[in-house]
């Protein structure tokens, strides 16, 4: 995808989005400060190298984490998260937050934790993203949603789980730290 024809992501004649990549680095690395790749949503590793030769001639779209110039939170303001929150969201997660769901990142959902109906705002703090049945299975109350050393994590079912550990999904991580 990477060697695909130079152009800036633009709407499909459908109006659909058109295909688009998206690389998660670290700063340091980008710039030569520490050795290291970065990586698609999908765990791919792509090095730093092909990178750097990319984004000098593709449309880039920087996902700012933890900086002051985009979006992050736009409480009641809008109900469904746009999609530069749902890939803020997709960078800090990895995908479905239920352990060990594989669905792919770009099959999910996004769920308020504190949900709309509720008050519950549009942000990335206060979004997850889950595939259709997790999603549905924290509307029914099977699980739920607690924040625990400031991410998201979910609680399962007692029957799964008899001492209701928060938990997280890993298998999107991979062998990388957190983002943020």
């Amino acid at each position: 995808m990477m060697r695909a024809p130079n152009s800036p992501p633009t709407k499909a004649p459908t109006g659909l989005p058109t295909a688009q990549i998206v690389v998660y680095v670290y700063l340091e690395t980008l710039l030569g400060l520490a050795k290291g790749a970065g990586w698609s949503v999908h765990g791919l590793e792509i090095p730093v190298g092909d990178l750097r030769r990319r984004l000098c001639t593709e449309g880039v779209i920087p996902i700012v984490l933890g900086g002051q110039s985009e979006i992050l939170d736009v409480g009641r303001e809008i109900r469904l998260a746009p999609d530069y929150m749902k890939r803020a969201v997709l960078a800090r997660d990895g995908g479905c937050l239920y352990p060990g769901c594989t669905v792919p990142p770009e099959h999910c959902e996004f769920h308020h934790i504190k949900p709309w109906k509720d008050g519950g705002g549009t942000s990335v703090d206060w979004q997850i993203p889950e595939w259709t049945a997790h999603h549905h299975m924290i509307d029914n109350g099977e699980l739920s949603v607690v924040v625990h050393d400031g991410l998201p994590h979910l609680i399962l079912p007692s029957y799964l789980d008899p001492e209701q550990i928060p938990r997280r999904n890993t298998y999107w991580q991979g062998p990388r730290p957190t983002l943020f």
